[in-house]
């Protein structure tokens, strides 16, 4: 099972969603618990980011995404959620 750890902004783009939303972010950080780093769309570089190494879960229906770096320390997979918000 990984564990989950979101950065500080992260953290700050979340309390500003509403309860839908949130609720979104909880159940897609659970199923990152459980499945870690086999979900999830890989990112790469473009002119505009530079994301080679993150993932990225969709919502489409409700316009919001999750970006996030699935790591290994020490056999212990964790996922780090970098932003959450619309795109």
């Amino acid at each position: 099972m990984a564990k989950v750890f979101f950065w500080k902004e992260a953290e700050k783009d979340y309390k500003k969603l509403d309860g839908m939303l949130k609720q979104w972010v909880d159940a897609a950080g659970e199923r990152l618990k459980i499945r870690g780093s086999e979900i999830g769309k890989d990112l790469g570089n473009t002119t505009y980011s530079k994301l080679a190494g993150f993932k990225e879960l969709k919502n489409q229906k409700l316009g919001i995404r999750l970006i996030f770096k699935p790591t290994t320390d020490n056999r212990i997979e964790i996922i780090e959620i970098v932003a959450i918000g619309k795109r």
